[in-house]
């Protein structure tokens, strides 16, 4: 049996054709119902993409592999379950080596425990490598889902 928790996924970034936002609205509608309208709505309104519900442990593996596949850009949050894992966030973005980790808040931004910032500065990190690492982890840094033209970036869907 699973562990469901509410989980929200944002993406974002350039989706080069049509081709790629059915593949997009696919990997979404594994985990996330009204994909098609939602992956549209963001593309017209030029906004990030936001979805949420109730995933097991918080994962997405397909939708993340899917993003990264595909040079989007995305940050999943998901809550605590008391007793068995607390909240946290996996992020990344293109020429990001690695999936990167935090701990989150209930609201699902990033945050950092007192036992981390210890650890952080024992290791030399100063406070602005810090807000720089969080900064990076937050819901503003994923850009808005756009479409490229045949003419270049259009910013919308064609």
């Amino acid at each position: 049996m699973g562990e469901f928790v509410m989980t929200t996924v944002t993406i974002g970034g350039p989706l080069v054709d049509g081709e790629a936002v059915a593949g997009l609205a696919a990997a979404v509608g594994r985990y996330f119902g009204e994909a098609d309208r939602l992956v549209d709505e963001a593309l017209v309104g030029g906004t990030r993409l936001i979805l949420e519900d109730l995933q097991d442990h918080g994962m997405t593996p397909d939708l993340d592999a899917y993003c990264q596949a595909h040079g989007l850009t995305y940050k999943r949050a998901w809550c605590a379950r008391s007793g068995v894992f607390e909240a946290g966030l996996r992020h990344w973005r293109p020429g990001l080596a690695y999936v990167a980790n935090e701990a989150a808040d209930d609201a699902g931004e990033p945050m950092i425990t007192l036992a981390a910032l210890r650890n952080a500065h024992e290791a030399g990190k100063t406070l602005s490598d810090l807000l720089a690492r969080l900064d990076e982890a937050a819901s503003s840094a994923v850009p808005p889902l756009r479409l490229l033209g045949a003419g270049g970036d259009t910013g919308t869907a064609a």
